[in-house]
């Protein structure tokens, strides 16, 4: 029987949103030669939506001859070349077909010798595992069924569009552990053979990351502002998208270098797949997961150009992982400013440079995150953006990094004093804990949810009006409506009550020891 068809340069499988504000699906091709007239991808699940930008980050930067160092290696001319670009408005539909045409047989999904973004070897070396597997919202096989209803014994096929976006996911955020078995044997030199039979995975190279991405007027502005600068730290060597490159994987020797930007964005995965189609090529039918390579991944020489840096306890650096408790918000000081405590990620702080005004004013910022551990555990995704930051930064650098900072760390100091107070004046009253862990307190997560949102309304409004001072008494005030809020049901009890009056006097007291004034009139 033959293998169905589904060149992805061809056929529509990704969603965009029209400058209309209407939804559509194109090709990859179709996308960069409309790149102008759209407004962004429409991917609704965040970790796909990173991925899907990853590929088309590289392909921007094919086209645009922007993943090259120019020939002075200075970090100046490459921003020069990249502003020249963004001021064409779009990219050269010579240029685009040009690079699609160059490699016309490897943008076929299902192709028997070179699947896209597949390792075919996995017809040989490994097993099947469901198509279950590669939908990580489907209920694994030993876990209860609740929004999804399938198992087992029943797993429907997945239309292709969804599958090549859960194909993507996994190269990038897929789970560690137990995959499909994979047996490989090869020759070693001295003309013994070497098998190695396993299934142990190791993590995706964003599992568990918050990254951010750049987000312009155009999706044509978005991806080309997106491309990390190739002067960069990398690893040097020829730089091979998966798709350009002619021999096969070897899984038991050294990983691809992670080249600048293909190898950087797209050559890390730990994961190889096979996508199993049904007669029409329409549906997947089945799937085959399993490791990619048994040696790990070098170190990155520099860092992934889409996170925040952060220091960690051991005074060491680590991507800022990502916390669905945490709003975008609080991040914002972290992508204004560098800190001795944060870095920007690399393609944020490229924006203040050699752009032109009316681009870089209106540049936003967009966060995607997966809420997960680095195993296999997920907990929630997420995805946030950021008004234009950009013109702050022109019109005054420092005192907007600053007073983002001074907002963010006194909505943060008076949430976990709030927090402290609720728990004591709680277990003062002797009151067993009623929550699913030990020790908690009820009136925290009721006060929590109360706080939060008002506390990003207020850091907005203050940071919008430039007014940095007494942060702590603003974001006091919120805390002890909180507290009334968390409070008040049962604060008919006298010693509820004592409890509540307790809490407000000692966030009264913290704020005036925080910030004492002088004036006693004021």
């Amino acid at each position: 029987m033959t293998t169905p068809s589904y060149p992805v340069d061809t056929d529509c499988w990704l969603p965009v949103l029209t400058a209309r504000g209407e939804h559509d699906t194109l090709s990859l091709r179709e996308v960069m030669l409309r790149a102008h007239e759209l407004r962004d991808i429409a991917v609704p699940i965040p970790p796909a939506a990173s991925a899907v930008l990853r590929v088309l980050y590289v392909l921007a930067a094919r086209i645009s001859a922007l993943d090259t160092a120019p020939d002075s290696g200075k970090s100046e001319d490459w921003l020069a070349h990249r502003r020249s670009v963004v001021t064409t408005g779009r990219f050269r539909l010579e240029a685009v077909n040009a690079y699609f045409d160059a490699h016309r047989d490897r943008w076929d999904l299902f192709s028997p010798t070179h699947p896209w973004m597949q390792d075919p070897q996995l017809l040989d070396q490994a097993r099947q595992v469901g198509i279950n597997r590669l939908d990580p919202t489907r209920p694994r096989d030993n876990s209860p069924v609740w929004f999804k209803h399938t198992h087992h014994g029943h797993a429907p096929a997945i239309p292709t569009p969804e599958a090549i976006l859960w194909l993507l996911t996994t190269h990038q955020y897929g789970p560690g552990g137990g995959g499909g078995t994979r047996t490989v044997t090869r020759r070693e030199p001295d003309g013994s053979e070497r098998t190695v039979s396993d299934q142990y995975m190791s993590s995706g190279p964003l599992r568990a990351a918050l990254t951010h991405y750049p987000l312009g007027r155009t999706l044509f502005e978005t991806l080309v502002l997106g491309i990390p600068d190739p002067t960069a730290a990398a690893e040097p060597g020829r730089d091979v998208a998966p798709w350009e490159r002619d021999e096969l994987p070897d899984p038991l020797g050294p990983p691809p270098p992670i080249t600048s930007p293909a190898g950087l964005l797209l050559g890390r995965s730990r994961h190889a797949l096979l996508l199993h189609p049904d007669h029409t090529g329409d549906f997947v039918v089945d799937a085959r997961i399993t490791w990619a390579f048994k040696q790990p991944h070098p170190p990155l020489a520099g860092n992934d150009p889409y996170t925040i840096r952060e220091r960690d306890q051991k005074d060491g650096w680590r991507d800022r992982r990502a916390d669905a408790d945490r709003a975008l918000w609080r991040d914002l000081d972290a992508l204004l400013a560098d800190s001795d405590h944060h870095t920007r990620p690399d393609t944020v702080r490229s924006i203040q440079y050699n752009l032109p005004p009316a681009v870089r004013d209106n540049v936003r910022v967009r966060a995607h995150g997966v809420d997960q551990d680095r195993q296999a555990s997920d907990r929630q995704w997420f995805t946030a953006t950021t008004p234009p930051l950009f013109a702050w930064l022109a019109e005054q650098d420092r005192n907007y990094a600053r007073g983002a900072e001074l907002l963010r760390t006194a909505a943060e100091t008076v949430a976990g004093v709030l927090r402290s107070a609720l728990s004591r004046q709680y277990r003062s009253l002797g009151i067993a804990s009623a929550g699913p862990a030990k020790g908690d307190v009820p009136w925290v997560a009721t006060a929590m949810t109360h706080y939060w949102p008002r506390a990003e309304d207020l850091f907005w409004e203050y940071f919008h009006r430039k007014d940095f001072a007494e942060p702590v008494r603003a974001f006091t005030v919120i805390a002890e409506e909180a507290t009334v809020a968390a409070t008040s049901h049962e604060a008919h009890q006298p010693a509820v009550a004592r409890a509540q009056a307790g809490v407000l006097r000692y966030l009264r007291n913290h704020a005036a020891k925080k910030e004492p004034r002088k004036d006693k009139d004021r």
